[in-house]
């Protein structure tokens, strides 16, 4: 799920679809929020993330994903 707003990134969540914040000034509170899984500034971004596989957030009861590493990588 791509949007730039809570209800986006919650809806993603609760659909247990990965979630990506398209961020800007307004939003970037979001940015780590427990329902936002990667951040992107540009929907461009997200072609080379999704050809290499990102999968979101893997279950608590699963090994774990850096998902603030991602975000970090994303906003480099």
């Amino acid at each position: 799920m791509v949007g730039d707003s809570i209800d986006d990134m919650t809806a993603g969540f609760r659909a247990g679809a990965a979630t990506v914040l398209l961020v800007n000034e307004v939003n970037k509170h979001l940015i780590e929020h427990q329902h936002t899984d990667l951040v992107v500034k540009r929907l461009d971004e997200l072609i080379e993330i999704l050809e290499n596989g990102f999968e979101g957030r893997v279950e608590s009861d699963q090994e774990s994903v850096d998902a603030k590493g991602l975000v970090n990588e994303a906003l480099g």
